[in-house]
C-alpha cells in the first residue's frame, strides 16, 4: 500500500507547496516541508480571522462561519485562552448555550464541500460542528455543552448520510464519561460502508473528515479501505475536484497518510 500511495501523496505535497492558506500550512507541516516563512504565515491568517469578528465575538452572526474560524485559529496553533480565539469560542459558547434556535438556513455548505438541503440537516450540522468547537476547546464541563452532546448521542441511532458524519466529527470529542461510545459509532460507519469504499450517497470527504478526527485504530482501518475511491477522484494536480477545494485536498492527504503508516 506504501509504494502505492507515494505517488498521490506526492502530487499533494506539490499542490500545496506554495498555498499561503491554512490549508497549505497544515499541510506543509504534514509533509514536513515547513517553510520559514510559515510561522508567520500562520500568524496572519489568524490575525485575519481576528480582524473578521464583531465586538460580540461572532463573524456575521453566523454560527457556522464564527465557529469555523475557532477551528481554523486553533488549528494554526492558538491556545483558546488567548484574546482573540477566546471572544470567538464565547460567542460559540453563548449561542449554542440559549435556548434552542434556528443554527443556519439550507442550504448550507460545510468547509469540507457538503451541502445540507433540508432546515432541520442544517440545524444539525451547525449545531454539530459548534459543539465539536466547543469541545475541541475543553468547555466540556459546561452543563448545558454536556446536554447539548447528549442530544447527539441520543440522535445518533436514527440519523442517516451526512448527518451520520456530522454526529461522528462531534462524537470524537466526547467527554471522558462519553468515551465508550465513539468505538460503537465507528463500528456502525464501518458497516455502512460499501464494498467500493464509499457510503453511497454521503461525501466521501465529510465521512473521512469525521473518522480522521475520530483517529482511533478502527477508525483508521476504515480510512485505508475508502482509499481505492479516494485516489480515483484524484486529478493530475493532486487535488480531488474539477475547480480545487483546498479543504477537501487537506482530508485527502491525511487520509492517505493513515493508510500509509497501517
Amino acid at each position: 500500500m506504501m509504494t502505492s500511495l507515494e505517488p498521490a501523496i506526492a502530487r499533494l505535497e506539490t499542490f500545496f507547496a506554495t498555498l499561503d492558506t491554512r490549508p497549505g500550512v497544515i499541510a506543509r507541516q504534514l509533509l514536513h516541508i515547513s517553510t520559514p516563512q510559515d510561522e508567520q504565515l500562520a500568524e496572519s491568517l489568524y490575525n485575519q480571522r481576528r480582524s473578521w469578528t464583531r465586538s460580540d465575538g461572532s463573524i456575521g452572526g453566523s454560527l457556522v462561519t464564527t465557529a469555523w474560524a475557532a477551528w481554523e485559529m486553533m488549528d494554526l496553533g492558538l491556545d483558546v485562552l488567548q484574546g482573540g480565539l477566546s471572544r470567538v469560542v464565547a460567542w460559540v459558547l453563548t449561542f449554542l448555550e440559549a435556548p434552542p434556535r434556528d443554527a443556519a438556513q439550507p442550504p448550507l455548505a460545510l468547509p469540507n464541500g457538503t451541502v445540507l438541503t433540508s432546515e432541520t440537516g442544517a440545524t444539525f450540522a451547525a449545531e454539530c460542528l459548534g459543539l465539536r468547537v466547543l469541545l475541541r476547546a475543553h468547555q466540556d464541563a459546561r452543563p448545558r455543552v454536556v446536554r447539548r452532546f447528549e442530544r447527539v448521542l441520543s440522535l445518533w441511532p436514527s440519523v442517516q448520510d451526512e448527518l451520520e458524519a456530522c454526529a461522528l466529527g462531534t462524537i470524537a470529542f466526547a467527554p471522558a464519561p462519553y468515551l465508550d461510545r465513539l468505538p460503537r459509532c465507528v463500528e456502525r460507519v464501518a458497516a455502512d460502508q460499501r464494498d467500493d469504499g464509499t457510503w453511497g450517497d454521503v461525501n466521501l470527504f465529510h465521512m473521512l473528515e469525521s473518522l480522521l478526527l475520530a483517529g482511533i485504530r478502527p477508525a483508521r482501518a476504515v480510512i485505508a479501505r475508502a482509499v481505492p475511491a479516494l485516489l480515483a477522484r484524484q486529478r493530475p494536480n493532486g487535488s480531488f475536484d474539477e475547480v480545487p477545494h483546498e479543504e477537501r485536498a487537506l482530508i485527502g492527504l491525511r487520509a492517505l497518510l493513515v493508510a500509509q503508516e497501517g
